[in-house]
């Protein structure tokens, strides 16, 4: 009796690991009809907006307001391409890499500014030149990277683009980094320990109630302190890992910067159509954005193409343009919001392979997404 028990819990147990493995395979598997099927049954937490050969085709919840997280940096390669292509920045100034470690807080990028400084072939005395850190924000995503050209490039003139761009909708862009320490300047305002868990928790709900602007304000104040805070101390003064994983990312989530996929459409749309910049900001958006022409299977199939994602633990966004060998343009943005656990993954592992079969076989993939989204509209 006791040995049929055992065998029988080692079925199960054996039986739970099968389906685990098989489970965690499966999420990361990519699958462009996941993608598709995810929009078509989520119109709630979803939007498709997508351009062919400048006509219209898909515009999928194209005007609600989406949270974009990293997508946004697209607006600063534009700031930074406009300051090249004027002079106000020298795109071969090096850069000491401790100037962009003020705005770098460790466990808080996957990695990703990290991953771009092992990237880097040579450091000259440990520094880095301008270009190549706006090529670590768009490529690599380093939010280390794009918080230092917020200082460099200037807010202002950053934002003043929205309205250039005719972008009436998109939110005012803040600070990337410094809105993580704002409950550590949220528990030292109201006198609570961010070591006790209960207080803790109370600075979290303080922060979830303030408004947008209140937000955006104290993500500046910040910003400023960090642009001063050579040695670290106040990043370590904040410590971080105190609060990090009581439910804050939930909270940030819903307070970044948003916009719609028309409109990062019509954003990508006039870098690849070239007509709408400068022949001289055109050339330096194109050494920024077209990072994936890197790999030799899309130099293969295209002329151009690039673009920029983001993500978060519930959020996943991508914008990017396209033009193939046969003068054929395309341009996609595709946000997701409000998506948890195994749906973060599989959109964000099946995300570039449902773009792909878009810019590769449009003419399939264009009946399946009418045809999908039918009535959804």
């Amino acid at each position: 009796m006791i040995f049929t028990i055992i065998l029988v819990l080692v079925g199960v147990i054996l039986l739970l690991v099968i389906g685990f493995l098989w489970l965690r395979k499966w999420i990361q598997k990519p699958d462009p009809e996941y993608v598709l099927n995810f929009i078509a049954k989520n119109p709630n937490r979803s939007s498709l907006t997508i351009v062919k050969n400048g006509k219209l085709h898909i515009n999928y919840q194209g005007q609600q307001l989406r949270p974009l997280a990293s997508t946004v940096k697209i607006i600063l390669a534009i700031e930074f391409a406009q300051q090249a292509a004027t002079k106000d920045i020298d795109p071969s100034e090096l850069i000491d890499v401790k100037d962009l470690n003020r705005f770098y807080i460790p466990g808080t990028d996957g990695g990703a500014h990290q991953e771009w400084l092992h990237s880097l072939d040579l450091l000259t005395e440990g520094k880095v030149p301008l270009s190549e850190v706006a090529n670590g924000m768009i490529a690599f995503s380093s939010n280390a990277n794009t918080e230092y050209l917020m200082w460099r490039l200037g807010l202002e003139r950053i934002n003043s683009n929205l309205e250039k761009l005719q972008l009436s909708m998109h939110e005012e862009i803040f600070p990337i980094v410094s809105y993580l320490l704002i409950p550590y300047e949220v528990a030292k305002a109201h006198h609570l320990d961010i070591f006790d868990r209960n207080q803790a928790k109370k600075v979290l709900s303080l922060v979830k109630e303030m408004s947008k602007e209140a937000y955006k304000n104290e993500a500046n104040r910040i910003h400023a302190i960090l642009s001063q805070d050579s040695d670290g101390k106040y990043k370590e003064q904040a410590n971080l890992a105190a609060w990090h994983n009581l439910g804050f990312d939930q909270i940030a989530s819903r307070k970044l910067v948003r916009a719609t996929t028309s409109e990062y459409v019509s954003i990508v749309q006039k870098i690849n159509n070239t007509s709408f910049f400068s022949q001289e900001v055109i050339d330096q958006l194109q050494a920024i954005m077209e990072w994936p022409m890197k790999n030799s299977s899309n130099q293969d199939r295209f002329l151009h193409l690039g673009g920029k994602g983001g993500s978060t633990a519930e959020i996943v966004t991508f914008a990017l343009f396209a033009e193939d060998k046969q003068g054929n343009k395309t341009e996609i943005a595709v946000f997701f919001e409000d998506v948890h656990g195994y749906e973060t993954v599989k959109l964000s592992t099946s995300l570039s392979d449902f773009q792909l079969a878009i810019l590769t076989n449009y003419t399939e993939w264009h009946e399946k997404i009418a045809s999908a989204l039918k009535g959804n509209n």
